[in-house]
């Protein structure tokens, strides 16, 4: 199962992260949610927060490609690494390692390791693995 967020970057393809600063019609502003396949913002001076798509009128800072290629695993709908072949990656289903024990259910490898993504990731979700741009 996916968050709201993570759903809004892979259908939009666009950066979106709670609490990222950006431009909302013109003026600086603050992603403080998601819901509703949209983004709820906090544009600065103001107290009352503004829901709204997340493609109309909002302009994402740069964010970097990820240090490792990673997709969209057709299986278990999760943002995953891939190898260097282009095929993804070893994880499983519900991110746990193999014998611990979930609340419901026994993690087990996901049937897509080995099979091409629904398609690769643009935008970074997983900021540990950003490469530094600073430099």
């Amino acid at each position: 199962m996916t968050s709201t967020m993570e759903w809004i970057r892979r259908h939009y393809g666009v950066p979106a992260r709670h609490g990222m600063r950006i431009t909302y019609d013109g003026k600086p502003a603050t992603i403080v949610g998601a819901g509703n396949a949209g983004l709820r913002l906090r544009v600065d001076g103001e107290r009352r927060i503004v829901p709204t798509h997340p493609c109309w009128r909002i302009v994402y800072p740069p964010v970097p490609e990820p240090a490792r290629p990673r997709g969209w695993c057709a299986h278990c709908g999760t943002d995953r690494a891939m190898t260097k072949d282009g095929v993804m990656g070893k994880h499983h289903q519900h991110g746990r390692s193999w014998g611990t024990y979930s609340s419901t259910t026994w993690s087990k490898p996901c049937p897509g390791v080995g099979k091409p993504p629904t398609h690769r990731v643009i935008n970074q979700t997983h900021p540990g693995e950003q490469k530094d741009i600073s430099a």
